[in-house]
Order: structure tokens, then sequence, then C-alpha cells
């Protein structure tokens, strides 16, 4: 884990909201591209299982892209997320017009991203997470670096991570017991 913020003594009750870089975070950052140039994504199935269960837990949660990409849009669609932002050349402006239409501050923000457009985020976030592949550069503004690489768990892990600080994992696992 990285210093970039203290998470020995953070307050893991301030959050309220997930939001998650797509390319690289939510896929291994490869851009398929089929002969007739149709952009195709390969997301985890756990990494959306982890969605699912972050929104269980009444977590807002969101997505955040420099590109478009139908792919994406279309699998935010199908894990019903909050809200998603693609094209997006001003991701710290745009995340602040968020939080200021859902009542929160950047306190309240867990966010991941993996690049050099993701670093104003990573600063301010209450708490920030990047992945192994990352820059390191990028990785040093990060809370946390997860063990899992972008699209291969990383989403699952920190959203277990971030579950489980808030102690809604223990609450789900006792459906189980």
């Amino acid at each position: 884990m990285n210093n970039a913020n203290n998470i020995k003594n953070f307050n893991y009750s301030d959050i309220k909201i997930l939001i998650f870089d797509i390319d690289g975070i939510l896929t291994d950052g490869k851009i398929y591209m089929s002969e007739s140039g149709e952009e195709i994504k390969c997301f985890f199935a756990h990494d959306g299982a982890g969605i699912k269960l972050a929104k269980k837990f009444n977590l807002i949660v969101g997505f955040i892209s420099a590109r478009k990409s139908c792919a994406a849009k279309k699998r935010s669609e199908e894990l019903g997320i909050d809200f998603y932002i693609e094209g997006c050349t001003d991701k710290f402006n745009s995340v602040k017009t968020i939080l200021i239409n859902y009542g929160l501050n950047f306190q309240n923000v867990f966010y991941m991203g993996d690049d050099i457009v993701d670093i104003e985020l990573l600063k301010y976030a209450g708490l920030s997470a990047s992945v192994p592949e990352a820059p390191v550069y990028v990785k040093n503004f990060a809370s946390i670096t997860a063990k899992n690489r972008g699209g291969q768990g990383a989403v699952r892990e920190m959203i277990d991570f971030i579950l489980e600080k808030k102690g809604f994992l223990d609450e789900l696992l006792k459906e189980f017991s």
C-alpha cells in the first residue's frame, strides 16, 4: 500500500461514492479492434459482481473515461451504475460537478485510475487506488495499489476492501452462516 493518503486513520464511513476509470481499471487496458473498426473490450465478471454488491449497500457507483466506447457504455447499463461519463478531458471538474449534484465532497470519494489523466482525482479523493501495471509516478498519488491487475479483479479487490472496512462484508457473509 502506498502512503499518498494516510489510510491507517482513514474514516471509511466517509466513502459514499465509488468512481472508476475504464481502460486499465475495468479492462486490461488493451483496445481490441475488429476488421470493421469496431472496438471490443473485455470486462471481468467478478468486478461487475463487486459493483452490484456496492450498489446493494447504497454506494453510488460511476465510470469516467477520457475515451468514448460503445462497449463500456453497454457494460455500465448492464451493471446499472449511477453515472457514466465518456470522452472526458477534465475528469476533476466533471467529478466536482457530480459531487455537487449528490451533495458530497472529495472526502466521500473512492477513485481508481491508472494514468496521467487520473492523477488529480487520485490526489484529491478521500481514498484512491491504482493497479500494479500503472506507471510508478501515477501509483505514487494513490492511497493503495491493488494486488490484482486492471481488468483482472482489481476493482473487486478494492470494493471488497472498502466493504470490509465499512463492516458491510461481515454483514453480507452472515447471510450465509
